[in-house]
């Protein structure tokens, strides 16, 4: 049983997934190599948990439980007497691979877990003692309040350790895992990356990116379009996530990465971070299109809202196939992936299945 939780990185995500875990009553070390990181980690969970309190999702007794809950520890070996081992460091392999050899020693009975989002989780586990007992753990930012975590299973994995962390995501921290082999992406980042990579692909001088947002948002359901997501992700950290994918399928030209999108990163337009993405921003908030990210795109005849939509659910549709066909992942776990992650109202074997319904 999972009683003790190590967390190591105190960034955004880590400082997150510590807080989830303390308000669900665990008792939780956070390590950090970088001292200033984790001296910032207290004053960082009081104000995320007294913002929860001031929106009425925790009482003031329940911020102050779980925040006393919570220790930094400068020492890599004071981890020793974990159960769970949740890693949340910088996407460097070279980074994880050290980190996880050093925490199967020191913790040589707890479950291992590598929250990366785009890295192959055998190669970060190649190091590890044991790897029976090592898996991914992939939340989403924020950890307190999405829902999903997608449960990443190599080849070396044992059932009986999958299942423990499988049941502590679960019932301990009341998330919705999801089972997904080690594969390029996992779900959500490898089904998604058509939402942009073949948006970019549909505008032009005369269907702009906000036809392409406006599309999503009325045809499709979706809280926001994917320039508007681009934006508020990073271009620049879209963009990486991207080119990985790209990378480890070997180049497959569906994902190639566009290249206004890699324009707009070379001249410091990052999205919301920067103020300018492909709109423009002012105190957070959205001021209008961006001329100088229009002026990129190429010449051509405006699209429909309704073909754009399909074009676009189309690609998305097509990859869960793929994805479902090569093994990595059940149609369910995918749905609910895309759902939880996304906010859509539906998933794609969902629109899959509403559009053949649909046809005469």
């Amino acid at each position: 049983m999972i009683r003790r939780v190590a967390v190591v990185g105190a960034g955004t995500m880590g400082a997150g997934i510590a807080q989830l875990c303390a308000q669900s009553g665990f008792s939780v070390k956070v390590h950090d190599p970088e001292p200033a990181a984790l001296a910032s980690l207290p004053a960082k969970l009081r104000k995320a948990l007294d913002s929860a309190v001031l929106k009425g999702r925790l009482s003031t007794q329940q911020a102050e439980r779980a925040f006393h809950c919570v220790s930094e520890v400068a020492e890599m070996r004071d981890l020793a007497g974990a159960d769970i081992v949740i890693e949340a460091a910088p996407e460097s392999l070279a980074l994880k691979q050290e980190l996880f050899r050093k925490l199967s020693e020191i913790c040589p009975d707890a479950l291992l877990a590598t929250n990366t989002s785009s890295l192959s989780v055998a190669e970060i586990m190649r190091k590890a003692r044991s790897p029976e007992r090592t898996m991914g753990a992939h939340f989403f930012n924020p950890p307190v309040a999405m829902k999903l975590v997608e449960m990443i299973r190599t080849s070396a994995t044992h059932p009986d350790a999958f299942r423990a962390a499988w049941d502590f995501f679960l019932t301990g921290l009341r998330r919705t895992p999801v089972d997904v082999k080690d594969v390029p992406g996992f779900i959500v980042n490898r089904v998604m990356r058509p939402y942009y990579v073949t948006a970019q692909r549909l505008v032009n001088s005369s269907t702009s990116c906000a036809a392409v947002d406006e599309s999503c948002r009325s045809l499709g359901g979706a809280p926001m379009g994917p320039f508007e997501l681009m934006d508020l992700i990073g271009l620049d950290t879209n963009l990486a996530i991207t080119k990985a994918i790209y990378e480890a399928l070997g180049r497959p030209e569906r994902f190639a990465p566009p290249g206004l999108q890699q324009k707009l990163v070379d001249a410091g337009m990052f999205g919301r971070k920067s103020g300018r993405g492909f709109y423009l921003y002012a105190d957070g908030k959205m001021t209008g299109e961006n001329h100088e990210a229009l002026k990129a795109l190429p010449p051509g005849t405006a699209s429909t809202a309704a073909s754009i939509w399909s074009s676009l659910s189309g690609a998305i549709v097509s990859e869960a196939q793929s994805l479902v066909a090569e093994g990595a992942a059940g149609a369910p776990d995918v749905d609910a992936a895309v759902k939880l992650a996304m906010n859509f109202p539906k998933g794609p074997f969902e629109w899959r299945k509403e559009s053949t319904a649909a046809k005469p």
